[in-house]
């Protein structure tokens, strides 16, 4: 099986760690994880939540204190 979503990256507001946010626009769903797609789907990613575009992602981002315009969302394709 494959499928497109989008990544992107950002350090967490309290932590200062590396995380990425994975956008699943089939899913209307996001998550967030410290694994890359490209081996396994991280079990983080069971936390999923609800997004209706990048647009929503960004405005969660805003809300836990991230300057979500600087984060840039790449289109992945994965299989």
């Amino acid at each position: 099986m494959s499928y497109h979503i989008y990544k992107g990256e950002i350090t967490h507001p309290d932590h200062k760690l590396p995380l990425l946010i994975y956008y699943d626009a089939n899913e209307e769903t996001f998550c967030f994880s410290t694994v890359d797609f490209q081996k396994n789907r991280p079990s983080i990613c069971e936390f999923q939540y609800p997004a209706r575009s990048i647009k929503d992602v960004r405005n969660f981002l805003k809300k836990i204190g991230i300057d979500a315009d600087k984060v840039e969302f790449k289109n992945q394709f994965l299989h």
